[in-house]
């Protein structure tokens, strides 16, 4: 990880400072590397990624070039969750926002060392199936897991408001309802 940009590492010391934490760098800043950097500075595991389906295998491919020993070898085993299996046996899983309710069990089955959320900003709309997988509702119990952390370049779309399911999941002691969060904004 000796290729980082000071910005880079300040945001891995950042997020190593903070259990639940944003990163919002523009796109093509390294949000994606800052995230593996926190995994190789912690060692937590398991840890599940759960990004757009188009950016599984780019998650892959960045873990496997920035997950290494001296030598070479991976250190971690890496798996991709897709639509007809689950990845067994991983230390790092990834899944699409789409596969989430598919995998309910399994993924409850687990405590997250690190849950990981790229393109966060998916889960904008509390009362969307992919937000309730993620933060969990009166029917669904949230994603169990040590540490979260979300990566987005776009953190508001269009309005304010659409921050609120964010920081419930940051700061669920600061804004555990709307009517709360709207009062902090305003």
């Amino acid at each position: 990880m000796n290729n980082l940009y000071p910005f880079q590492r300040e945001g891995i010391k950042f997020a190593v400072k903070h259990k639940r934490c944003l990163i919002a760098d523009e796109m093509g800043l390294g949000k994606t590397v800052q995230a593996i950097g926190l995994i190789n500075e912690l060692g937590c595991h398991p840890v599940l990624i759960v990004c757009p389906a188009s950016l599984k295998l780019n998650w892959k491919n960045e873990l496997e070039r920035w997950l290494h020993h001296a030598e070479g070898e991976p250190t971690h085993k890496i798996g991709i969750i897709n639509g007809n299996k689950w990845a067994e046996n991983t230390e790092i899983s990834i899944i699409s926002y789409d596969l989430l309710k598919k995998y309910r069990q399994q993924i409850r089955a687990h405590k997250w060392g690190l849950l990981v959320c790229d393109e966060s900003h998916y889960i904008k709309n509390e009362k969307a199936n992919r937000t309730e997988e993620i933060l969990g509702s009166k029917t669904v119990e949230p994603i169990q897991a040590d540490r979260v952390l979300f990566l987005t370049g776009t953190p508001i779309l269009n309005r304010p408001s659409e921050l609120w399911t964010t920081f419930r999941a940051l700061a669920p002691e600061e804004f555990g309802s709307f009517f709360q969060f709207a009062r902090a904004i305003s």
